[in-house]
């Protein structure tokens, strides 16, 4: 099985952000109608869109790495899948999300190595002994 090369996984990567991106406004929206207006500071609505941020990104992916056999909906489109040496777990798609926020942060340098890289692995895949694999078209 060859490793997906960097194109075919960032443009992954955005499509799946595009996603989070509308989990993010749904439940905020959700919260601002709850609420009855935007949340104050300090408030436990102010609490919850922070939980809603930083946590929708992780759940995504994690939720869609387990339930769909190593596919989100960015990976189904670029025919694209996860797959771990030890099998798929909880903790190795949390640790993974971490990873590649980090990698993202420092100007993308995690994602960069897989140009460099003879397996086309990230720093991410590395770091969590995954692989992202094409899947063969039929």
């Amino acid at each position: 099985m060859e490793n997906s090369g960097f194109f075919r996984r960032i443009f992954s990567l955005l499509y799946d952000c595009f996603a989070v991106l509308g989990i993010i406004l749904s439940l905020t929206l959700l919260l601002v109608l709850l609420n009855g207006g935007a949340p104050e500071k300090g408030s436990i609505a102010d609490l919850a869109q922070l939980l809603i941020t930083v946590l929708s990104g992780p759940v995504f992916f994690s939720y869609f790495w387990l339930v769909n056999d190593g596919q989100t909906l960015g990976m189904q489109a670029w025919k694209i899948k996860l797959i771990s040496e030890e099998g798929l777990s909880i903790r190795i798609c949390l640790l993974r999300c971490a990873f590649s926020t980090f990698s993202f942060l420092f100007f993308g340098l995690g994602y960069l190595y897989i140009l460099i890289n003879k397996e086309k692995k990230s720093l991410a895949d590395i770091a969590t002994k995954t692989r992202i694999i094409r899947i063969p078209e039929f």
